[in-house]
Parts: structure tokens; sequence; C-alpha cells
């Protein structure tokens, strides 16, 4: 514990150390329960060198570490990775914590990112439970959760320049806080369905059930172990939609939205130009591959998909009305 903490103070101390301008993110200070609570910190631009090394400000972590008496030479980027960038010329990828979300930029262009609110952050934490996190933690997670909204947080990974590329500025903050645009333009695709489950977690849609399709000779691999049946229903979860609409990937849970992936036509493409640079392939059939996606992925917001998944109620819950957004 105390080695963690030297090392969080060797970063905090760097950071401070910038003097940049605070990066406060868009939300009100005060908390649902009506206490006031902001921390906002100056931009953190960690470089990382040909080997891995990262520093700030010119110093070296390792370096920085020693002069704290900490012990942090392990924390350095497999070189796999730092290559992978260079080739690409990502020359940069930042993360910012908008107060809205989780705002992601490579070479200064942003990228689709996740969105949320205090609302959505607590169902989100109401799922841990499925993954066995204990009741304790849920309650600390639940509590921390509206302090992350309030703080306003800025990390970009810079990797060493390609020798014939030119250097990429850092986005100016009002980009990375900018909203989707989505279009008002029709449905290229409409895919709406729901699939219900029994107690013995087969799947059916409607009333055709894996089972069925099996004596068909078409095996689809959607059931759910008891194990998972009994987790459903010893949380209440009722039902589970996934939905894309024009800005984004939604998914709610019980009718409430959990924390969702934001998107609009600009912002898919710049996610497909980012993946065939870090992909270009060198084989007949990855090239296709990088061209289909180059393809496919500005259309998703276009495309009204719906899928609504409904689970058996346990022993005495009341149902809870299910509905497609």
């Amino acid at each position: 514990m105390r080695k963690w903490a030297r090392n969080l103070l060797v970063l905090i101390t760097l950071v401070l150390a910038a003097c940049g301008p605070a990066m406060k993110p868009a939300t009100d200070e005060k908390t649902a329960s009506g206490e006031i609570f902001i921390l906002a910190l100056p931009r953190i631009v960690i470089d990382f060198d040909a080997g891995g090394n990262p520093s700030i400000l010119g110093m070296k972590l390792e370096d920085a570490g020693r002069l704290f008496g900490a012990d942090i030479s392990g924390q350095k980027l497999n070189e796999f990775y730092v290559d992978w960038m260079a080739a690409a010329n990502v020359q940069h990828i930042e993360m910012r914590q908008t107060g809205d979300g989780l705002a992601l930029l490579a070479n200064g262009q942003p990228l689709p990112h996740i969105a949320w609110d205090d609302a959505s952050l607590q169902a989100a934490s109401g799922l841990a439970a499925l993954f066995n996190v204990d009741s304790q933690s849920l309650e600390l997670i639940k509590k921390l959760l509206p302090i992350t909204r309030r703080l306003g947080l800025d990390v970009v990974a810079t990797f060493p320049l390609r020798p014939d590329a030119k250097a990429i500025a850092l986005a100016d903050a009002s980009v990375a806080m900018a909203k989707a645009k989505p279009e008002q333009a029709p449905a290229t695709a409409i895919v709406q369905f729901e699939i219900k489950y029994d107690e013995r977690g087969i799947p059916a849609i409607l009333g055709i059930s894996a089972q069925d399709l099996l004596t068909l000779g078409i095996n689809a691999p959607l059931a759910l172990n008891m194990d998972a049946v009994h987790a459903v229903q010893a949380r209440n979860i009722q039902h589970i939609e996934l939905r894309t609409k024009p800005d984004g990937l939604f998914v709610y849970v019980n009718g409430a939205p959990l924390p969702n992936l934001v998107w609009d036509n600009a912002l898919l493409i710049s996610a497909a130009d980012v993946y065939s640079q870090m992909n270009p392939g060198s084989s007949d059939q990855e090239k296709q591959t990088v061209g289909f996606v180059k393809q496919f992925i500005p259309t998703l917001d276009n495309m009204d998909i719906a899928i609504l998944v409904h689970f058996p109620l346990a022993s005495g819950a009341q149902a809870i009305p299910a509905k497609i957004h």
C-alpha cells in the first residue's frame, strides 16, 4: 500500500509541475446529495521512447521514482506496441474525462467514445454483482462513481515520430468536449426482435426455441447455464435491450440506460480511418478485410437495430414493463 502511495505521489508531483490549464469536466460540481466536489488537473502528457520507457516533462518516470524512493522501473510499454504505433504514424492517443463520459482521440481526431451520467453509472454499478463483486465493494463503487464524473483528467500518450512523418499537434480541449452530431437520414437496415429465455436457460424467438432449431440441424449456441439464470433472477434483471441509434449504441437493463457508446458519421469515419491506418494488411485477404471495415463501420449510425432479451422472472418478482426504446 505504501509503495502504491509513493508511486502516486511521484505522478501527482510531475502532473502539478506541468502548470497547464485545469481540465475541468463539464458537469455540476454538486453531487446528488448536494455536496460540492471537483478536482481538475492539468493535461498529463506521457512520452514513450523507442524502448517503451515513459517520461513526463522530459523526466523518465523511472528516474523520478528514484528521487522519491519508489521503484517504478516496471512501468513501461511493450516495444511491440511502440513499434506498431510508430509504423502506423499514430503519434498520440488521448483520453479525457469530460464529466459526460470518456472522450478518445487519435492524432487529435475524436473517435467513438463512452458517455454517462450519474444515473447510468449507478445502473452499471448494480451489474457488478454479476461478476462476483462482494456487497461491501459494491457499495464502495456506488459511492465513488459520482466523484469520478467530477474529476477533471486528460491523459495523452505520445509515441516516437516516424522519420518521414510531420508532427501532428494535440487537439484543442473543445474538440474532446464536442457533442456528437447525428444525421437525420432514413435507416439503411431495420432489425428488431425479442429473445425470451425460459427457466432452463433455453432461448426462443417467436416461440421457436434453440432446441427446435437443433432438430433442423441449426446450432444456435445461445443457451444460458443454470448459474447464469439464477444470477439474473437473484438481481431481478428481467430484460436487457441492445439498441442502435444515429447517435450511438445503447444498452438498457430493466428499461434503465447504462453508459453508452457515442457515435455519429464523422466519429465512425475516424474510427474506420484509424483502423485502416493501424492495419494496412499485407495479404489480399487482409486488405479485403480492411476495405470491408472502412465501408461497414460508417454505416452503423444509419442502422435501426433493437434486440430485447427477456429472462425468466424469479419467484414472487413483479414484472417490469419492457419496450423497445
